[in-house]
């Protein structure tokens, strides 16, 4: 009996396979491509995905921003749920990504998010909720991410953890009963899409406590009841991050 072996794939490979998976949506990912981006030439990215040349921690890094990802992914494949601050990953357009899901296995495709160019309120500021459109805006590679949608966040009340501009990752949550306090929450009220921590209320279990990271938002009650829909944040990217 013949036995399949699993063999492990080297960092170059790695490198490689991210970079044309993003080509075959958009065929602008070419080695000279990637090279201008990393201010480097297109001999050395060539090298670093043949597995001649290693890159430097700090290559590594750019490496990883530029491709939706993180260093560790690319060095041995682990994938963290751990929020990070990396700059904001590429938007992929809907049209060339959908082909190319088609055509691969649907494990990978999970890898790929729909990116929704909607903003969540980190404040109070009145904005109507309509509906998500079935079609979104792009996908991003982001295998950390699965099952989630990604969007964008207006508004300081949850500074200086999440920046005004900052990417969403969230994930929607079918059961409202089992809140998991202390965790950032994307709340949709009528005419509200907010951004807080959720807390108990003291005295009322009907009630929520909405409370921003920034000291100076006050904290509110909120009718469990008037949740329409709750997303909780399962990372983000902050904007011009290092």
């Amino acid at each position: 009996m013949l036995e399949t072996l699993q063999v492990e794939m080297t960092l170059g490979q790695r490198l490689k396979k991210r970079r044309e998976e993003l080509k075959y949506a958009d065929r602008q990912w070419t080695l000279d491509y990637v090279a201008k981006k990393l201010g480097v030439t297109k001999g050395a990215v060539s090298q670093y995905e043949n597995d001649e040349t290693k890159p430097s921690r700090d290559i590594l890094l750019s490496i990883a921003k530029l491709y939706g990802t993180t260093a560790e992914e690319l060095s041995n494949g682990n994938r963290s749920l751990t929020p990070r601050a990396m700059g904001l990953s590429p938007v992929l357009p809907v049209e060339k990504t959908r082909l190319y899901l088609s055509q691969i296995p649907e494990e990978d495709a999970e890898h790929y998010i729909p990116y929704y160019d909607i903003e969540i309120t980190a404040g109070l500021i009145e904005l109507y909720f309509d509906e998500i459109d079935e079609v979104p805006e792009g996908y991003i590679y982001a295998p950390q991410y699965r099952g989630c949608i990604a969007c964008n966040v207006k508004g300081d009340s949850m500074y200086d953890r999440i920046f005004p501009g900052s990417r969403l990752y969230v994930f929607h949550l079918k059961n409202l009963k089992y809140i998991d306090f202390g965790q950032i929450y994307l709340i949709v009220l009528d005419g509200y899409r907010l951004l807080k921590y959720i807390d108990p209320h003291p005295t009322d279990p009907a009630l929520i406590i909405l409370r921003s990271h920034n000291p100076h938002y006050k904290d509110y009650p909120v009718e469990k009841a008037d949740i329409l829909n709750l997303f909780l944040v399962k990372g983000y990217e902050n904007q011009n991050a290092i």
